[in-house]
């Protein structure tokens, strides 16, 4: 860091030649944006491969099981690759990270547009998987040094609801690539193929990373845009909280500032931070893989049926997600306690969706057991959001490593949990799958319920070590 760059810390004051008696700028807010549309753009091209599958299966001659490794195979090296490219977000940083992962995982979209079979595919879904796993540890990293740690839920929350709507917007656009679309006999969009389509969806990757790395700083003191006032709305209101809680300022970390992988492998918060993502994960993508099969099974729902059935949960799911985020931070200001607005808004939420999804095993009138589980699902997203904020907290500088370690737990679970109710499903073995999930949502309150949300990690482990 330079003297000039000490002085700009040490003096906020005089940012840029600005006073903080002016009106704060609003580049934090654009940071946002930027997040919100990566985390759009990165599901809309992760998802493509789902709607043409049986197009890809029946032109590379695969089979199910096939293709069933196929879409696999992003995940376990999304999941695997958490850690590392954590790691390499907080040593690059997030400009220079996430351009780079944005670029490659843009890469990976049009390489599937030219596999000529099986494994040529697989190994695309593993690039992608790969690029794509340092998507949310960077974005965690931003949002500790651009946003207010009282905005930190609603940012949070945002986030997540982007990566839901660009799972549908991008099943809408190619379902529509793939027909075309006629208005009143005047083809307005020709039917495209399939692979034509994958190199289509990787462009807006690469027109997002040249936009970012030009406009992007990873600090906010270090970008023309900010202004003093703005500096010191974003570093100011961490120091408001009235609970004895120190909070890092990690605007103060260099990139590339060894980790210290000691304390967080042997912290018992770091365990459960990664132990309520690994159980809410796993609730979640029932909804994703699952649940439609379960309705057929189950309800003697048709096929088509189950498909707009299915569809419930996952709105539902992104109003919580949404509304959580802004429940977080409600909390927060009107408590100025971090154990409330994290630890009490997310054991409340995971145990609200244990119940509603137990009460909705037995209830036999399928409206009302419709209902009960699209409660259950929201009240899993409004959880979604302590999960992230808590991370953020409790990273302190080191919240791009951290937020992978969690993430990757997060996904493992997203991994396994298909393959158990695969399982229970193959010995005919249905019903009994609601409680399954129950269970798994009351395993993830208890998560929280041991989870202490004030301090970081690294000041556990100093207070342990010095006791």
């Amino acid at each position: 860091m330079t003297e000039s760059e000490h002085q700009t810390q040490a003096e906020p004051s005089t940012l840029n030649g600005n006073s903080v008696d002016e009106r704060p700028t609003h580049a934090r807010y654009l940071v946002m944006v930027f997040l919100c549309l990566i985390a759009a753009i990165a599901y809309i091209s992760r998802n493509a491969i789902s709607v043409p599958a049986d197009l890809i299966q029946k032109e590379l001659g695969i089979n199910s099981l096939q293709m069933g490794w196929v879409l696999s195979a992003f995940f376990w090296s999304y999941a695997l690759s958490q850690v590392p490219s954590g790691w390499i977000g907080h040593i690059w940083g997030t400009r220079r990270a996430l351009t780079v992962f944005a670029i490659l995982w843009s890469i990976a979209t049009a390489l599937t547009g030219v596999v000529i079979g099986f494994w040529t595919l697989i190994g695309a879904r593993l690039i992608f998987g790969v690029a794509q796993a340092g998507i949310f540890p960077c974005a965690a990293n931003t949002l500790s040094k651009w946003i207010p740690e009282s905005r930190r839920g609603f940012a949070s929350g945002l986030l997540g609801s982007f990566m839901s709507i660009g799972s549908a917007v991008g099943s809408f656009v190619i379902g529509v690539l793939l027909v075309g679309f006629e208005y009143f006999g005047w083809t307005i969009i020709p039917a495209i193929p399939w692979r034509e389509c994958m190199v289509i969806f990787a462009v807006p990757g690469v027109l997002w990373a040249v936009w970012f790395y030009g406009w992007f700083r990873d600090r906010p003191e270090n970008h023309s845009g900010v202004n003093a006032a703005e500096l010191q709305l974003i570093h100011g209101h961490s120091k408001s909280l009235s609970e004895p809680t120190k909070v890092e300022d990690s605007s103060a970390v260099e990139p590339g500032e060894p980790t210290p992988w000691g304390k967080i492998l042997t912290s018992f918060s770091m365990w459960m931070i990664c132990g309520q993502q690994f159980f809410r994960a796993a609730g979640y993508i029932f909804y994703v893989t699952w649940f439609p099969r379960y309705l057929q099974e189950t309800r003697g729902i048709k096929l088509s049926t189950s498909g707009i059935l299915a569809s419930l949960p996952l709105l539902s799911f992104v109003v919580g997600t949404a509304l959580g985020g802004a429940t977080v931070d409600w909390v927060l200001q009107r408590t100025q306690s971090r154990r409330w607005s994290r630890q009490g808004v997310a054991v409340t939420a995971m145990l609200g969706c244990a119940v509603c999804t137990l009460c909705a095993y037995f209830i036999q009138d399928m409206k009302l057991a419709m209902a009960l589980i699209s409660v259950s699902t929201f009240f899993a997203g409004l959880g979604g959001s302590c999960g992230y904020t808590v991370t953020i907290d409790k990273g302190g500088q080191h919240v791009a490593p951290i937020f992978g370690m969690m993430n990757m737990a997060g996904n493992l679970g997203a991994a396994l949990l298909p393959v158990i109710v695969g399982a229970l499903f193959h010995a005919k073995i249905y019903a009994p799958v609601l409680v399954l999930i129950a269970g798994i949502y009351v395993a993830a309150a208890l998560c929280w319920v041991f989870l202490n949300p004030n301090g970081t990690i690294f000041e556990e482990a100093d207070s342990v070590r010095s006791s």
